[in-house]
Parts: C-alpha cells; structure tokens; sequence
C-alpha cells in the first residue's frame, strides 16, 4: 500500500510539472517578450533578403513572384505579378474567383506555412497585372486557422 501511495504521489508531481511546463509555454506563444518579438522581426527580415535575392521567379504558369516584404512588425508580404492578362482581369472582374483564391491562400498558409502560423506572423499576397495595376491583396491572419485547415495538409 504504502508503495501505491507513493507511486500515487510521484505521479501526481510529474503530471504537475507537466502541467507547469506546459502553461509556461503556451503564456509565452500568447505573451511573447520583447526579445522574442524583435527575433521574429529579424527572422522575416532575413526571410526576405535571403528570398529577394532570388527573384523574380515564375512560381506557376501565369504568376511571376517579384518580391517579399517584411513589416511592419510581424508581418510578411508576398508581391506577385498575373502574368496572363486575362486571368489578371478574370480575377478582378469575378467576385467568386476571388473568394476562391482568397480560401486556397488561407489554406496555404494554414496547412503548409507552420512557422509562421506558430509565429502569429499575418502573411499578405499583393496581386498586380502585368501592367502593375494593383488587383487585390488578400491578408491570411494565423489567428484565424482552425485544427482543420491546420490539418489539410497531413
């Protein structure tokens, strides 16, 4: 018995630092410090020289990624090109279409861009046509990710 009470009370420690451990996390992902903010800066930052560094890049048929941006604070932005003229205005002109892309790039971000979900990063998409028309630009909030669009990917 005593040998139970004992096991009993090991148990209960461990799931009690468990339960600290894990409390101390989750009110830095919610409360980060200072230091932890300015580090995310800097990283989006990098993210975007090392990036821009490489552009212009077709990154499918009829869109041109030009460049990255980050800022202000924790944000990062993705400037793309229509490259097709009719598409760009298809995109425009079609409220639907718009609504579709505006739910893939949400899901991109929510399913395959886990860095910055768990950064609390907003990520942003300014659209142009190839005339440097500005067409839309479409802001995915991580706060706004559920477990399901989390999880379309796995």
């Amino acid at each position: 018995m005593p040998e139970i009470k004992n096991s009993l009370r090991v148990l209960l420690l461990l799931l009690g630092l468990a339960l600290l451990f894990l409390t101390g996390r989750a009110y830095r992902l919610i409360y980060p410090s200072a230091e932890d903010r300015e580090a995310v800066i800097r990283a989006l930052q990098r993210d975007a020289e090392e990036l821009n560094a490489t552009l212009p890049e077709m990154v499918s048929d009829s869109v041109r990624l030009e460049a990255t941006r980050s800022g202000p604070g924790n944000a990062f932005q993705y400037q793309l090109t229509i490259t097709d003229d009719a598409v760009a205005l298809s995109i425009a002109a079609d409220p639907k279409r718009m609504r579709d892309l505006e739910a893939q790039l949400h899901a991109r971000v929510c399913a395959r861009m886990p860095l910055y979900r768990e950064r609390g990063t907003i990520v942003s998409y300014l659209l142009k046509d190839n005339a440097g028309a500005p067409i839309a630009e479409i802001s995915v909030n991580p706060e706004d990710c559920s477990y399901a669009d989390i999880h379309k990917a796995l």
